[in-house]
């Protein structure tokens, strides 16, 4: 497309079978700051926050089948916000992903004061994701700061895919919310008694973290310092959970409060 830049990456092969409720769609992976991609591409958003907690601990992770050692791995880039992202039977995806979603990220990025996501495309990409391309979105570091916030960022890349161009932020929101339009994610049905996998549920799940960070801005609600928001322990003084990290540390965790224990910085405005 006209004005996006091209960026030679170094990939990484599709190597682990990797237990993942959305089996279809958005596909995430971070990138080094010398653009080797740092695992291979997950459907599940919260791999993403496990990844970034291995980084900042300098420790290895498993669940579901899904590893990241940092001692092994290249480094996540933790001074910006790099990801990977495609859907590869989408043939419309450079459009939605450059057009639709850019401008609804760069108005809450506004909102929030932040700087502004920029958008590049991987060159010479495998032959699977041939229709739809893999792009390279750079936001700022705040996105990753917390758990909460990069699960937050992941969901907006999504939902940004059907946003109309001229709406609000707050008006596609609540059109997915409400059930006007269809999100990018979305399972009608039940898919081995689970609940049905669609943004929409995800939303209203999150609604409340959602409506505060908006509300309060995410460096009054989170540590500054993207350690303290990663801890090695928990409030037990035990170590972290890579279980309780990736089930319920992101914004529908947050905003359900099952962060309240482990980070009570976090929660201290909600009541405001």
């Amino acid at each position: 497309m006209r004005g996006i830049k091209e960026r030679t990456v170094e990939w990484h092969k599709k190597n682990l079978k990797i237990f993942q409720i959305p089996t279809d769609g958005l596909e995430f992976a971070f990138l080094s700051k010398d653009y080797k991609q740092v695992h291979q591409l997950v459907w599940c958003k919260d791999f993403m926050q496990d990844a970034v907690y291995s980084q900042v601990n300098q420790t290895p992770v498993e669940i579901y089948g899904f590893s990241f050692d940092p001692t092994s791995c290249p480094q996540i880039s933790l001074d910006k916000t790099r990801l990977m992202v495609t859907s590869f039977k989408d043939e419309e995806f450079r459009f939605k992903i450059c057009k639709n979603c850019r401008e609804f990220l760069h108005q809450i990025e506004d909102h929030l004061k932040m700087s502004k996501t920029t958008i590049a495309k991987c060159a010479k990409a495998p032959a699977t994701y041939r229709k739809s391309g893999v792009w390279i979105l750079t936001g700022s570091k705040r996105w990753m700061k917390s758990p909460p916030m990069i699960s937050l960022y992941t969901l907006l890349i999504r939902i940004g895919l059907v946003h109309k161009i001229g709406d609000s932020f707050e008006k596609t929101l609540n059109r997915i919310k409400y059930g006007k339009v269809r999100p990018y994610n979305w399972r009608p049905v039940k898919n081995n008694g689970y609940k049905p996998v669609n943004d929409q549920n995800f939303l209203r799940s999150g609604r409340k973290g959602i409506e505060i960070i908006l509300k309060h801005g995410d460096r009054r609600i989170f540590h500054s310092q993207i350690q303290q928001n990663y801890p090695p322990n928990n409030y037990r003084g035990k170590p972290f959970s890579t279980h309780t990290l990736h089930e319920d540390c992101g914004i529908v965790g947050f905003s359900q409060g099952k962060t309240k224990k482990n980070f009570p910085h976090w929660h201290r405005l909600g009541k405001k």
